[in-house]
């Protein structure tokens, strides 16, 4: 195995275990979100201090961002839960593309406009 594969394996199981909590407890998007956030980030600081283990970061933190927003957004269909902010200008809550839209916008900004 190589080190990035096990660095990837790693944090997707602590993204994994970052989603159950947050189901379990009921949390806040913005706080699974946030969370998530700063995992992806540490494991990017991390690899621009040791470079020498991955050639292209970026491209493991798309793949960690992917991951953590798809798992997020397969736990909405689960519970049948649609992002707690109402949508505007007609938008369906439940629209794959505006829950991709939601939780990149919390992921930049760290919340959603209420």
């Amino acid at each position: 195995m190589q080190c990035i594969d096990a660095i990837e394996g790693s944090v997707k199981t602590i993204i994994q275990r970052l989603h159950r909590l947050s189901a379990e407890y009921l949390l806040d998007d913005t706080e699974y979100i946030r969370n998530v956030k700063a995992t992806i980030e540490a494991v990017g600081d991390f690899l621009q201090v040791n470079q020498e283990i991955v050639t292209e970061p970026a491209m493991l933190k798309k793949v960690l961002y992917d991951y953590a927003r798809n798992l997020w957004m397969a736990g909405q269909k689960e519970t049948g839960t649609a992002p707690e902010t109402p949508a505007t200008n007609g938008e369906d809550l439940e629209a794959p593309d505006y829950q991709e839209y939601y939780f990149g916008y919390i992921y930049k900004h760290g919340m959603y406009p209420r």
